[in-house]
Order: C-alpha cells, then sequence, then structure tokens
C-alpha cells in the first residue's frame, strides 16, 4: 500500500492532535527568523503552521496524502499563514537541492518504507550549516511501550530503527544528537484513547482488521498498557510520553 493511501485510511487528524504538542515544541525551541523550512510528512501541518507562525522566512509541508494536506491547508488559512503545501513521498520530494536551512519531520519520516532513502532525501533538500530535526517514539515511553505489548500479536512486523539513540544512529551517522523529551498527553479516559485509534489511527484501523478474532485480546492488552501509563487528574486522564528528538548538523 502507498504512503498516501494508507494515511487517508480513518482520520488522522482525530487522534494526529493528541501528540502534537511536540511539533509545537520544536517550533518553538529554535530560531525561525528569516530561515526556509521544510516539512517533511507533514500531516495536518501542525509543525508547519507553528513555524510559519514564528517568523520562518518560507516554510513548505509535503505529505504523500491529499487528505491530510486539505486539512493542512485549511488549518494554516484558519490562522492566517502562507504554507507551500506540497503531495509527495517523503524519499522523492518535487524541490531543488539545498531548498531549506531547517528540515523537520515529526514521527513522520521515522514511518518510511525505506529510512536511508528518506534521511538521503533530508541531506539532498537541507543547505550546508543547516540542520535536519526528526522526532520520533522512545522505546521506553507509551507508544514503545504499546508497539512492544502488540508485537507478539505481529511476530513479522520489524523492529523499529527510531526507539533508541544507538539504533537511530545506526541509520544516520553517530555525528548526530538524541534528547529524550516528554509532553503530557491528556485524555477523557484510557478506553476513550483506545477507541480513538481503533476509529481512525491506520496503523490501528489494519491491525484490528489483520488480527480479526484476535483483536479483543489485543486491545485488552493495549488498554492495560494505556491505563497503567497515567493517572486520573480531576475529570481528565493525564500520561506522560517520552519522544526522541534527533538534530542533525549539516556540513
Amino acid at each position: 500500500m502507498e504512503a498516501g493511501e494508507f494515511w487517508s485510511i480513518g482520520d488522522y487528524s482525530i487522534v494526529g492532535d493528541l501528540w502534537s504538542a511536540p511539533g509545537r515544541d520544536l517550533a518553538g525551541s529554535l530560531d525561525l527568523t528569516g530561515r526556509d523550512v521544510i516539512d517533511l510528512a507533514t500531516g495536518t501541518g501542525v509543525t508547519a503552521i507553528a513555524m510559519a507562525n514564528l517568523d520562518a522566512r518560507s516554510v513548505a509541508g509535503v505529505d504523500a496524502a491529499p487528505k491530510l494536506l486539505a486539512e493542512a491547508a485549511r488549518r494554516a488559512d484558519a490562522d492566517g499563514v502562507d504554507i507551500d503545501w506540497i503531495e509527495a513521498d517523503v524519499t522523492s520530494v518535487p524541490l531543488p537541492d539545498q531548498s531549506a536551512d531547517i528540515v523537520v519531520s515529526t514521527f513522520g519520516i521515522i514511518f518510511a518504507d525505506d529510512p536511508d532513502a528518506a534521511i538521503h532525501e533530508c541531506h539532498r533538500l537541507a543547505r550546508p550549516g543547516g540542520q535536519i530535526i526528526f522526532t520520533s517514539w522512545s522505546g521506553s515511553g507509551l507508544f514503545g511501550q504499546i508497539r512492544q505489548a502488540l508485537a507478539p500479536y505481529f511476530p513479522d512486523a520489524p523492529v523499529p530503527w527510531h526507539e533508541s539513540p544507538h539504533r537511530i544512529r545506526s541509520i544516520v551517522g553517530t555525528g548526530v544528537d538524541v534528547v529524550e523529551q516528554s509532553f503530557v498527553m491528556a485524555i477523557s479516559s484510557p478506553e476513550a484513547f483506545v477507541s480513538q485509534l481503533e476509529h481512525y489511527s491506520p496503523s490501528f484501523i489494519i491491525g484490528a482488521q489483520t488480527l480479526g478474532d484476535q483483536w479483543p485480546q489485543a486491545r485488552a492488552d493495549l488498554l492495560d498498557v494505556v491505563t497503567a501509563a497515567g493517572e486520573v487528574q480531576r475529570d481528565s486522564y493525564r500520561a506522560q510520553v517520552d519522544y526522541l528528538v534527533t538534530t542533525i548538523p549539516v556540513t
């Protein structure tokens, strides 16, 4: 299945908003004034829009899913920012070499079928002296624990390369900075979160269909992990979510 078709399943905009904080935090951590930015696998444009709001000179958001780009454009219009939306795979972006000072991807290029090609494309697009920055889920964090809980049901699935600094450096090289950060995800309840995943997340929709009669047990295991990850605070359930930020200097 092509990336654009995959990410058009369900409604990623609903679940993606639950973990959108890292994109805004990343934008806020950078000096973007006068800089050109490319956001790869932009999804609904959270990171791209945040960077445009922080005075980047230009921002391009790239994604393979037209459905997500349409939602990103709608959000950008609502915010009154000008972003160039490009429908393309992250391994083949129709932009010239050295188009950007900063190339970013929040939980995006880590899902490319060919990570080497995706990283190579990042380097092609970035200017010397610039940066490539991407986020990924930490193996010890909530989403790493979810993957590990479901892994026995998918024995042929490869182990992700992006869950630990060591594995990341094995793909992108040793001269990179990998830092663990976290945000607090607020949800009405663990059950509501699992329900959103199975109804709106492409990965979980396809996973549930694949497992068939096994899905109820897998779902119960998933719910156990989510429940154990956080605590009730007033009228919501809050869980700390750990993730990794990788920064690659471009020489």
